[in-house]
């Protein structure tokens, strides 16, 4: 089982999905009617709020109002579950995440518990539209029935915590296992499918994965070439650069991957080295950091369902953020893809951005104040900066319960 969670400042929309999604089902709700809309019950939570408006938060407004959680075991653990078996799941997990004291690591009294289990929440069954695996939504008001605000200090870490707990308790699969059997699973599906393919095309790649039950997210440049990819299984998504060994299913390598499979390996690997040379003649000298006459890569990287952010940044800068940025072997929550998009970020100036989707990797908690772009840095140098932001963003946050 892996889990997340967070604070938003969405709660209305994040309620609304979690109640009306096509097929959704009702497991719990606490301190709310089970027979309201998923409006009125964001509602409540709103007027809870305001009842102690004037004392919460220091009277200031509570912006991020809602804890969203999402809890998802293996299909194996929960073949043949029941409403009841979901609720007490969701019971367990409550239970253990307010247990969880972070008070030291945190160096606020405040985030030695959670209140979750006497705030107003509600708990969501939903399938998975392609694979049908099962998971749970749970959306939190961070005001509790006491008028004390749940403390979301290292909360993504408090949510992993108690995943790792629950597993322990009932001899589930870790994190880290259920990550690379997967990934393993699908460069097995990967490979199958290049070997099916008797011309190498995305549209053919795209096609046999979808056969397979997987989805594809294609991220194209301007000119319509691809540049990176993911394969999706339920909420998960896998880049291409983590996937198989050598990032030999990356799109810069993929074709002279179907031409190995297929026995063409020197021709194609000769036409690539022969393409590389002609885009390298086309790259811009330009030592004077001139942006105009550079070309530019746009990206749309999406934090979760309700927040996506347009990136625009010239071809040497985005490169330089390739090259600069890593991942630890030890964090299996981060992919390189997920630390260049967090630079990326970074460099376009989304901070709130850049750290949910540093927390979302497994990092977060790095001191940002005073952090931005200075006045005479080159375009250069600042991308150099925020890959190396980057990486020390997404570094795997210690201390997690095993």
């Amino acid at each position: 089982m892996i889990a997340k969670a967070a604070t938003i400042s969405h709660g209305g929309n994040a309620v609304r999905y979690s109640v009306n999604k096509d097929k959704a089902e009702i497991v719990k709700v606490n301190f709310l009617p089970d027979y309201i809309s998923a409006e009125a019950m964001y509602q409540r939570m709103v007027l809870k709020q305001k009842e102690f408006a004037s004392t919460i938060n220091k009277g200031r407004p509570l912006k991020r109002n809602v804890i969203r959680m999402e809890i998802s075991p293996t299909k194996d653990e929960t073949a043949g579950w029941t409403l009841d078996d979901w609720a007490r799941l969701a019971n367990e997990y409550i239970q253990v995440f307010d247990s969880i004291d972070l008070s030291k690591k945190a160096k606020r009294a405040s985030a030695k518990s959670t209140n979750v289990k006497n705030s107003q929440y509600v708990v969501a069954l939903h399938h998975d539209a392609k694979s049908g695996i099962p998971h749970l939504h749970i959306d939190v008001n961070r005001v509790d029935m006491d008028g004390k605000v749940n403390d979301d200090h290292l909360i993504a870490e408090r949510a992993m915590s108690a995943a790792y707990i629950i597993n322990e308790r009932r001899g589930w699969v870790q994190p880290e296992d259920i990550y690379e059997k997967r990934r393993q699973e699908i460069t097995d599906t990967c490979m199958d499918v290049l070997r099916s393919l008797s011309n190498f095309s995305w549209s053919g790649y795209e096609a046999g994965l979808k056969a397979h039950g997987y989805g594809i997210h294609l991220q194209e440049d301007d000119k319509g070439n691809v540049r990176g990819y993911s394969v999706l299984l339920g909420n998960s998504s896998y880049k291409s650069s983590i996937l198989g060994k050598r990032r030999h299913l990356m799109p810069s390598k993929i074709e002279v991957t179907w031409a190995r499979l297929h026995g063409e390996r020197k021709s194609l690997v000769n036409s690539t080295v022969e393409q590389e040379k002609r885009t390298a003649t086309v790259q811009p000298n330009n030592p004077q950091g001139d942006l105009s006459a550079l070309v530019f890569r746009h990206y749309d990287i999406s934090t979760d369902e309700y927040h996506q952010y347009h990136v625009t940044i010239s071809e040497e800068a985005d490169e330089i953020i390739r090259k600069e940025c890593s991942v630890l072997d030890d964090n299996p929550f981060a992919t390189i893809e997920d630390v260049r998009k967090t630079a990326l970020l970074l460099f376009a100036k989304y901070l709130d951005g850049a750290t949910s989707m540093a927390t979302s990797s497994g990092g977060g908690g790095s001191d940002m104040s005073g952090w931005g772009k200075d006045k005479d840095e080159d375009e250069r140098e600042w991308a150099r900066r925020c890959a190396q932001m980057a990486n020390c963003l997404c570094k795997r946050r210690r201390g997690l319960h095993r």
